[in-house]
């Protein structure tokens, strides 16, 4: 972790920063990916775009698009907002960027919730792929931490680590993808395009109900 970079991302938060450019920051201040990950986001340097949620909301049943925007108004999430100076900021270091906007897009594609142990899937795929920011060393944080705040869940969250991050190792760079012009596809042809399986077939597992879980980690939250 860049302690410099994460005090900026602090004054950023308490000065009113845009979350969108708040998150960003923070990615950026954990670590850098590995080298091959940064060669392959060079074709979506500076790709950003604004999304329109009830153009999203408009398309048809089963598109990307709708479904996205389904899982944001399922979980009460707004879509990001991030300020042109940040994005012209990252235009050369474009990581922290790609890996913040398209957060919830990952968890469409791979069928993961936002429950504890959907997140935990999320990361491990994220890690499968060599784009988190954090290493193989962290899942095995996400195991004791998520299972303390939930034990009963323990059984799901591990089965989600195991089952992201052979899905992320499978599948192409989601990052590196401009995935959002591809929203008014269908969602299962996104999915074979970039080797990602259906979730059910794939395995993944909802997450399950707690009271410790629901006041610490909630279901319905901004991502961060």
């Amino acid at each position: 972790m860049n302690l410099r970079k994460m005090l900026d991302t602090l004054v950023a938060y308490r000065s009113g920063a845009p979350l969108g450019d708040v998150v960003v920051m923070k990615v950026d201040a954990y670590s850098l990916p590995p080298k091959s990950t940064l060669r392959a986001l060079e074709k979506v340097r500076g790709y950003a775009p604004q999304q329109d949620l009830a153009a999203l909301r408009a398309l048809p049943d089963g598109t990307l698009g709708r479904e996205y925007a389904r899982h944001l108004d399922a979980n009460g999430i707004e879509p990001l907002v991030i300020s042109d100076a940040v994005k012209e900021r990252f235009q050369n270091n474009p990581y922290a960027l790609r890996y913040t906007t398209t957060h919830d897009l990952h968890h469409v594609l791979t069928g993961f919730d936002t429950g504890l142990a959907g997140e935990a899937g999320v990361v491990a795929f994220n890690v499968g792929q060599g784009s988190a920011p954090v290493g193989p060393a962290m899942l095995w944080v996400v195991r004791v931490v998520y299972a303390l705040f939930s034990p009963t869940q323990i059984r799901r969250v591990w089965h989600n680590l195991r089952v992201g991050r052979e899905m992320g190792r499978r599948a192409k760079l989601v990052i590196a993808e401009p995935i959002e012009s591809h929203f008014a596809e269908p969602l299962a042809r996104v999915r074979a395009e970039l080797g990602i399986p259906n979730p059910r077939a794939a395995g993944v597992l909802p997450s399950g109900s707690s009271v410790v879980a629901s006041l610490v980690y909630p279901m319905k939250k901004k991502p961060a």
